[in-house]
């Protein structure tokens, strides 16, 4: 029997059908009353002989989580249902393009009528924790990238003629500038060239004279002009929220960095209990981008086959045509967007000239006349092919496999 949930932050509404009658309510987003209504529903169906109970409901990010669990810990199967076929199985359901979250549960149990539910993958405990680990990771990422991108608008209002790149920026040198000066050109020419330049020295040895001689410089012309001294306190209060956004990048990349130490040692407890894991590879992954790898694609045995990954990566290609017009083939998009950032920060080492993805990714773009993006997607589908072959053969990485056809290679071996 069939219970469909349409799942909201505060409240649940639910329908099943029985063979004489459809069944629908309503219940709070807490524990008990979900256990209540569990067993209720579950009771009914025991009435009409139905011994087993599949809860079904679409994937709202956190607010369904509960619900699958308690279903799970009552002894019932659970299953996920894509927005996606629920909105247009309801609109031919219903015949209209209404909304409500009445209709949603029933249309849920239309599209499990035609089988197409989504499976509930349950990972065990250390496949879940490296999921979580990589979770936190993502999230470290993110508010790095947000606060470099507030960084470099508020150093540049303070020193308006600093030009470093982001490695010197985001090295010992920059580090050095931030936290002895705090960025602040007027500090810096108050303190004077020769003490400026030893202080930078003594903090970072091997920052070269020539680029401190650009950065004494720039503090020059940016402080320039300061008749009234309003310019200079504006810099020291501008200068306390640059020093407080370089501490917060600081304390998340290292934050980041015993996250990632984390997930590589439980990549090889995982590796230690299946020996088809890939071990890395220098040239083509390292252990750390592979622990976030299966961090996010979970066991992989669970995919039989290549296009089952594919789709779960959102890597699948679709096809747009009808008649003697064909539009653009694009990828789905619509699988795991996490596992989609982690492929491509594997591919973008790999596409230089020299690297193993370097002559079939520069092919895409300049004989094939393929956009750079484009030709990266196309990287990020190979290297999951790689992983899918090279975990399934259980043999050692071959670079002449990964170019060749498989029946091509049997015949060459």
């Amino acid at each position: 029997m069939n219970v469909a949930f349409d799942v909201g932050s505060e409240s649940l509404h639910w329908a099943m059908e029985l063979p004489d009658q459809t069944l629908s309510g309503k219940c709070d987003n807490t524990s008990s009353d979900i256990r209540t209504t569990l067993r209720l529903i579950s009771a009914k169906a025991a009435k009409h002989g139905y011994g087993e109970l599949r809860v079904i409901c679409e994937s709202t990010g956190i607010y369904h989580r509960r619900l699958l669990q308690l279903a799970g810990s009552l002894g019932m199967r659970t299953c996920l249902v894509h927005g996606e076929a629920v909105a247009k199985f309801r609109t031919i359901q219903f015949a209209d393009h209404g909304k409500t979250d009445d209709r949603d549960p029933r249309a849920a149990l239309t599209v499990a009528k035609v089988g197409k539910l989504i499976r509930d993958r349950k990972l065990d405990k250390l496949y879940a924790q490296l999921r979580e680990l990589h979770r936190l990771v993502h999230r470290c990422e993110a508010r790095i990238k947000v606060a470099k991108c507030e960084l470099h608008a508020d150093l540049r209002n303070l020193f308006a003629d600093l030009h470093l790149d982001k490695s010197v920026l985001y090295g010992p040198t920059g580090q050095a500038l931030i936290e002895e000066f705090a960025g602040n050109p007027h500090r810096i020419v108050a303190a004077g060239e020769e003490v400026f330049c030893a202080a930078m020295k003594a903090r970072s040895k091997h920052t070269k004279q020539a680029t401190l001689k650009k950065i004494w410089n720039a503090a020059v012309e940016s402080a320039d002009g300061d008749n009234d001294g309003l310019a200079a306190t504006l810099a020291e209060i501008q200068a306390a929220a640059v020093q407080q956004l370089y501490a917060e990048i600081t304390a998340f990349l290292q934050q980041r960095d015993e996250l990632e130490q984390r997930m590589q040692q439980l990549y090889l407890q995982l590796q230690a209990d299946d020996a088809r894991l890939p071990s890395p590879c220098k040239g083509v992954v390292t252990l750390r981008l592979l622990s976030r790898l299966v961090a996010e694609i979970g066991p992989p045995d669970d995919f039989r086959t290549l296009p089952q990954l594919m789709r779960y990566a959102g890597l699948n290609l679709c096809e747009r045509q009808s008649g003697k017009w064909r539009g653009r083939t694009k990828i789905s998009r619509r699988g795991r967007r996490e596992l989609r950032y982690v492929l491509n920060l594997m591919a973008i080492p790999l596409v230089g000239r020299q690297k193993l993805f370097g002559d079939y990714y520069w092919k895409k773009k300049e004989t094939d006349k393929m956009p750079g993006q484009k030709a990266n997607v196309c990287v990020m589908r190979k290297i999951l092919k790689m992983f899918f072959g090279w975990y399934h053969s259980g043999k050692p990485f071959d670079r002449e496999r990964v170019f060749v056809m498989a029946s091509e290679y049997s015949k060459a071996a």
